[in-house]
């Protein structure tokens, strides 16, 4: 399914292919579709929910207004910003300096592209260079193979296995846990951030 939407939104943070940007009204049945494809959602642990509109309204009503605890992010193919996925910093906690990433890329034609692996590094980006947290961590279910290979490849490291953390179907699935921090995401990406705010980056 190919979605192209003429309403602009504004890019926070961008690569040359990927952009975030705002959630807005206009992606509510483009989310309901999401939510409720299967294929989809069984990397998640709303497998096992069926949503209504109604229910996804009220979701995405919540996400505009926005909150200092979860950031959700539109993940926006350039230069047509279509809207690919969503990728979010949740559980913020500005004290500790943590939080938790998840993403999900609804549009499937663009799976298996390194679309995924740009929009987390911009969400780590975003987290470090603006949220100034020191960790972010991240669970994934076990037989996420894809999802597994695109945190590795942004650096994220193996913390943990909570055993028998799903069912589906008959079989059980361990849940990993995966972090990375500050400094060990900086020492393998460059920061657009700082590029982008380069006065209030600036030394000396």
């Amino acid at each position: 399914m190919f979605w192209c939407f003429t309403l602009s939104r504004p890019i926070i943070i961008s690569t040359q292919n990927i952009g975030l940007g705002p959630l807005i009204d206009e992606d509510l049945d483009r989310l309901w579709i999401w939510i409720n494809d299967k294929e989809v959602t069984q990397y998640l642990y709303l497998f096992n929910r069926m949503y209504t509109r109604e229910m996804e309204k009220k979701w995405l009503e919540n996400a505009l207004r926005g909150s200092e605890n979860n950031i959700i992010f539109a993940i926006l193919l350039l230069p047509e910003k279509l809207h690919i996925g969503n990728v979010g910093l949740h559980n913020i906690d500005l004290i500790n300096k943590h939080a938790e990433l998840g993403i999900i890329i609804g549009e499937k034609k663009y799976w298996n592209q390194g679309y995924g692996a740009e929009a987390v590094r911009l969400a780590l980006d975003y987290g470090f260079g603006v949220l100034n947290l020191e960790m972010i961590f991240l669970r994934v279910l076990q037989f996420n193979k894809r999802a597994i290979r695109c945190y590795e490849k942004v650096g994220f490291r193996h913390q943990g296995r909570i055993r028998k953390f799903v069912l589906r179907g008959e079989k059980w699935w361990d849940l990993l846990i995966m972090d990375i921090t500050k400094a060990e995401f900086y020492k393998i990406h460059e920061s657009i951030i700082s590029k982008i705010c380069k006065d209030s980056f600036a030394t000396g």
